[in-house]
């Protein structure tokens, strides 16, 4: 017959695996065996069949075994496994049976029923009743009980649950209001009996309010239809349901639900409030009763401490910093409403504020600062700047004179043209011509001189630099190349000493640039467009008039706004300068005629032309 061995002891069961052993000697064998990953299952099917024991071993015992054993006969390695994943054991004859133990249920007791809280003061006639989503034939028969006036109930509301809280109100004026607020009505007998039954008039209109989830009225000498209702849900949040409901009420009823100490340095007893919610924590509903109000809270050591926003005590300081910009004109961009019932003092060294105030003001300016604390798009602009500049001049003449100078010879032929010869050289010049043919011509005085000049120069110059700009979005980039050159500026000053006069001189050297200025400010949209402010100005020094005098300076200006795409380039065009000049001086007549005129006079012919064109990239960089 099975000998059935669930829910023995451990000494038993191994006294009954000692018994097989003695015609199954296999359970005496040793083993060494080194399991990672390997189901209960698994391990025992295996170690069953290399022994030839015979095993039932359930399905469900997928529990992963992790152990080593060495030189350990096999009984002691099913005692382990049994004792470590509490496993039932039957015995079948021959056959060991392993299988998950039932798991034991537990009846938890039946908890006592609720205690409705109801009273009744027979010297007035008042009723107060205190309920939270209690049995209606329950509340009925308590209310019998104390009061001693029946209630009757209608049958189709004898599964109703229903909530109200009403203090020391007359007996038929509780009822009728515990009745409008659940949606119920009742009729009143010659003998003070009631009858309850589901409402058809005088009820509370009101989609969200239902038989299981009511509105608690109460009434005073000035207003009526005004109360609120307020329960713990299964949770532990507050659901809130209130009509222009007196604040300090509502947060007394709060703290009791949730068990939440208070303590209230000036009371809202002049706020009323409308709000239905669902899952709402004693801090959120605090925050919701005193928004646009001048009342705050503060929790301290679960101690909330109510009062006006001015109130000692009720003021927090928080240190707020900004993650993605900086905290620079910041302050000055903050709206009026956010910061005028909280002080603000820059940190800069923290990139942030310090800010005062009640929670709820300062909630609302962190609030605006997360919303502005956005990544501040940073932009490369690259600037191609191309200048391009051609001259063309031709200077040609004779000039000659007399004067008491002692002048040489000199200057230069090839490749360009520029003599200057004295008497000496213009005689033997002349003596070579003269005895060429007819013409004699006679000798110069020693104070004459002559000058030959023919010039021709053509230049081209080509001028390019590529700066590369960074700069914020909205922030302004800057690019200047040029020169500086320096003048003398002295100042004279009389001095009248009462004998003579004099003059006191002095003077300093003062700088004056010539540039070639870029300016960029970059204005990067949702689209990554990019909106560029270019402003370029570009100055050039003109010659002197005196050897002290602060040189000339010539300006060109443009300014430009234009829209670019991310990535793009976009060519602005260029400065043209063109200058041009034919100017010549000459003997009168003489200088007109044709081929002689080029012995009689000097000329000069100078033409310049300069382009300046600048490209523009700008790259978004996040």
């Amino acid at each position: 017959m099975p000998v059935l061995l669930a829910q023995e002891s451990y000494t038993t069961l191994s006294n009954r695996l000692n018994e097989l052993a003695k015609s199954k000697p296999e359970l005496q064998e040793t083993v060494r065996v080194d399991l990672s990953g390997l189901t209960l299952y698994d391990f025992i099917t295996t170690l069953a069949e290399e022994h030839k024991i015979n095993v039932s071993v359930s399905t469900d015992l997928n529990e992963i075994v992790r152990s080593n054993f060495f030189d350990l006969n096999i009984k002691d390695v099913f005692l382990f496994l049994v004792k470590k994943y509490d496993l039932e054991v039957e015995i079948i004859n021959n056959i060991i049976v392993f299988k998950k133990k039932p798991q034991e249920v537990f009846i938890e007791p039946p908890k006592p029923p609720k205690k409705i809280d109801v009273t009744y003061n027979e010297l007035n006639d008042f009723l107060s009743v205190k309920l939270r989503n209690d049995s209606l034939p329950r509340v009925a028969k308590a209310i019998t009980d104390v009061s001693g006036k029946n209630i009757v109930l209608s049958p189709d509301v004898k599964t109703d649950l229903i909530s109200a809280y009403i203090l020391n109100r007359p007996f038929d004026q509780v009822l009728d209001l515990m009745a409008k607020s659940n949606n119920l009505s009742f009729v009143k007998d010659e003998d003070n009996n009631y009858y309850f039954q589901r409402g058809t008039g005088n009820t509370i209109e009101s989609s969200s309010v239902n038989n299981k989830r009511n509105l608690n009225f109460s009434q005073n000498n000035n207003q009526t239809n005004t109360g609120f209702q307020i329960q713990k849900n299964k949770n532990g949040f507050l659901d809130v349901i209130a009509y222009n409901a007196n604040v300090a009420s509502v947060i007394k009823e709060a703290a009791r639900e949730l068990n939440v100490n208070y303590f209230m340095y000036d009371s809202p007893e002049n706020i009323q409030a409308t709000l239905e919610a669902k899952g709402l924590t004693f801090d959120m509903l605090l925050t919701h009763l005193f928004k646009g109000e001048k009342f705050t809270y503060k929790n301290i050591d679960n101690l909330y401490l109510i009062g006006e926003h001015q109130t000692q005590g009720l003021r927090y300081t928080e240190l707020i910093q900004l993650e993605n910009r900086t905290i620079e004109t910041v302050l000055n961009t903050l709206p009026k409403a956010v910061v005028q019932d909280v002080d603000i003092k820059e940190f800069s060294e923290l990139n942030g504020f310090v800010v005062s105030g009640s929670k709820i003001n300062i909630k609302e300016f962190k609030d605006y600062i997360r919303e502005i604390d956005r990544v501040v798009p940073v932009i490369q602009i690259e600037v191609i700047i191309v200048q391009y500049q051609k001259s063309y001049e031709i200077q040609t003449g004779i000039q000659a004179g007399i004067d008491n100078k002692e002048r040489t010879t000199s200057g230069q032929l090839f490749p360009s043209t520029n003599m200057n010869l004295n008497s000496s050289s213009v005689n033997n010049l002349i003596d070579a011509f003269n005895g060429l043919g007819i013409v004699n011509l006679g000798k110069v005085t020693q104070q004459f001189y002559l000058n030959l000049q023919a010039l021709e120069n053509n230049s081209l110059i080509n001028v390019s630099s590529t700066p590369k700009l960074v700069t914020l979005n909205g922030h302004e980039a800057s690019s200047s190349i040029g020169e500086t050159n320096y003048y003398f500026e002295q100042n004279n000053r009389l001095i009248n000493s009462g004998i003579n006069d004099n003059i006191l001189q002095s003077g300093t050297w003062k700088a004056t640039e010539a540039n070639l200025s870029i300016n960029i400010k970059p204005l990067v949209s949702k689209d990554e467009n990019v909106t560029l402010t270019v402003s370029v100005e570009k100055s050039s020094f003109l010659g002197r008039a005196g050897e002290n005098a602060p040189p000339g300076k010539s300006t060109q200006k443009f300014e430009s706004m234009i829209r670019v795409k991310n990535n793009e380039m976009v060519l602005l065009g260029g400065l043209d300068e063109l200058d041009n000049e034919n100017s010549g001086t000459g003997t009168p007549l003489l200088s007109r005629i044709p081929i002689i005129k080029w012995f009689f006079s000097s000329r000069s012919k100078r033409k310049e032309k300069s382009k300046l064109h600048i490209f523009i990239k700008p790259t978004v960089i996040y």
